[in-house]
């Protein structure tokens, strides 16, 4: 011990100072040096789990990306205690197996206890706690038996009648896992949600049985049927959390509620509504923590992406981005302004709600309740000097109205708008009241998008397409035969869906000068669109098509959502 701390010493990894005081703790309390060190000098992980790896003789492991473990390991080690412990099995043989593990006060218990309690010897590898705790999440993901055994403590209807009474506003999963049986019943349901990916939860009485359903990549999925009987229970624990009136039960409320799960802070929207069967109601889930996107990242193709880059740098007009909701259009326009934040910048951002925190980014809560609209807050917002604008929704009159007038006066200003395809915004914003003069002064462009759920890399196999679907995409009959087409077979990582994950598919109509007459004369969508193809727009269908052909997505998938595209 004392020569692994004189090491780091030497090599600037630890303070000389604190050399003493790590060796007293070790002596008074078994504690990895490398545990101790990064609490003492505050290293990073990797670097202290590195060295304690190399002092102990074992290997490390930076990344656990693809290890799912076994469903033996979890028999005797539950997902719960695996994450408390920080310890995942990554292979399970006859006689021995190996395990990850994390750095902490209990790493030597842990490797005492772990080969009695499954009787094979361990190969021990150190990792980061944060990728054991992907790891195991990972392979947990939506298992039903979890789900099945929490709802098989649900009990009794008579239990249920008790059970909110016995709630309490807790929303800290750690302890809510300890509560009543409702409570964690409700708790697991979201952890499972969070771990998944999904978005949102749905509770919704069908006969006699309450429906859970997860929508994960933009698709719901049922997860689990509990007896009918839970849904008073489950419903009022949702209000509760939510701080709604749980005696309403004939009004539509809202609530939201922020949790923490695993060290991330998650914000839920809920609503519930009545309906003929009884209350339902939906869980919106905002991970505060979740990776933003770079603009590389979105999905933009070569030429678009150095297009919109251009525009996103120009120092005023207006740019949007279009599609229905859930189409990763907020995404999109993050990306963007990461990509043009700077400290000589002033960025604010009007948002209902706020989304994700950007870093060095001033952003505001609508809150309707208190008169604080889009159209109000965009009033102040132009009086702070502000070099760019984002506004979450153009919604009204108003709202429209300032936002041409700010671009025209010297602001970049940002927004999105529900419309079909790109083209269409034109006429949105006509019907807004917005003058087609301003409209063309004010407007650079129009970005359409939506998501299609990228093809799982782990299953995929080349995929056989009907000469008919080709045709809708406008792709030769012979594409299956020469192109990349892909599809998922199904697979444990990807839930057996065949997909993991979204990307977008696009089409950026640019203002020139073709377009800005057609948009003088209030021309019809379909003549702005046709005008912009024949000027090189590629069509969000197009787009699609290509991705398909480059093995990212399914045409399929890429018929679905252009569904209402005539490409």
């Amino acid at each position: 011990m004392t020569g692994q701390v004189e090491g780091w010493v030497s090599r600037g990894l630890l303070p000389a100072e604190d050399g003493a005081a790590l060796a007293e703790g070790a002596r008074r309390e078994w504690i990895p040096a490398a545990e101790a060190a990064r609490r003492l000098s505050g290293l990073p992980e990797e670097t202290t789990t590195a060295a304690a790896a190399e002092a102990l003789g074992i290997p490390f492991a930076a990344s656990l990306e693809g290890v799912i473990a076994p469903e033996e390991f979890f028999a005797k080690a539950p997902p719960e205690y695996a994450r408390q412990a920080g310890v995942v099995a990554c292979e399970m043989e006859a006689e021995r197996m190996r395990a990850a593990a994390a750095l902490g006060p209990d790493l030597a218990a842990l490797m005492a206890e772990l080969p009695t309690l499954f009787g094979r010897r361990v190969d021990w590898t150190l990792a980061p706690r944060a990728e054991i705790e992907r790891a195991v999440d990972r392979s947990v993901r939506q298992r039903p038996e979890y789900l099945e055994h929490a709802a098989g403590e649900l009990g009794s209807e008579e239990e249920f009648g008790e059970a909110p009474a016995q709630i309490e506003r807790v929303t800290d999963f750690a302890e809510l896992m300890r509560k009543t049986p409702v409570v964690k019943m409700v708790s697991l349901l979201v952890a499972q949600a969070v771990r998944t990916g999904s978005s949102d939860i749905h509770f919704q009485p069908a006969g006699d049985r309450l429906r859970v359903r997860y929508r994960t990549d933009g698709i719901l999925h049922d997860v689990l049927d509990l007896p009918r009987s839970a849904q008073d229970a489950i419903l009022s624990r949702v209000k509760v959390l939510g701080k709604m009136d749980i005696a309403e039960r004939r009004a539509p409320q809202d609530g939201r509620a922020t949790f923490r799960y695993a060290d991330r802070e998650i914000d839920v929207r809920m609503s519930v509504v009545p309906t003929d069967e009884g209350e339902r109601a939906v869980l919106r889930l905002f991970d505060k923590e979740a990776k933003l996107l770079r603009l590389e990242e979105v999905g933009l193709d070569r030429r678009n992406l150095a297009e919109f880059d251009r525009l996103i740098n120009f120092s005023h007009g207006m740019i949007l981005a279009t599609g229905p909701t859930g189409s990763g259009k907020t995404t999109t326009l993050y990306a963007a302004l990461m990509r043009i934040n700077s400290p000589e910048m002033n960025i604010l951002t009007i948002e209902d709600p706020v989304e994700y925190k950007l870093p060095g980014i001033s952003q505001i809560q609508v809150l309707a309740k208190k008169n604080v609209t889009f159209g109000s807050m965009l009033r102040s917002v132009v009086r702070q000097d502000p070099d760019i604008i984002m506004i979450g929704e153009i919604r009204d009159e108003e709202t429209a109205g300032i936002a041409v007038q700010s671009a025209l006066t010297g602001h970049l200003v940002l927004s999105t708008l529900h419309t079909n395809d790109s083209a269409g915004a034109i006429a949105r914003l006509l019907d807004l009241e917005v003058e087609p003069f301003l409209i063309s002064s004010a407007l650079l462009a129009v970005l359409a998008q939506r998501l299609v759920r990228r093809v799982c890399p782990d299953c995929a196999a080349p995929d056989r397409v009907t000469a008919a679907d080709l045709a809708m995409l406008g792709l030769p009959s012979d594409a299956g035969a020469t192109g990349g087409l892909r599809k998922g077979q199904g697979c444990e990582r990807c839930l057996r869906t065949g997909y993991r994950g979204r990307q977008g598919i696009f089409e950026l109509l640019v203002m020139d000068e073709a377009v800005r007459p057609l948009v003088n004369r209030r021309a019809s969508s379909v003549e702005i669109r046709e005008e912009a193809v024949k000027r090189g727009l590629t069509l969000l269908r197009a787009d699609g098509a290509a991705k398909a052909l480059a093995g990212v997505t399914t045409v399929e998938e890429v018929l679905r959502v252009t569904q209402r595209e005539d490409a």
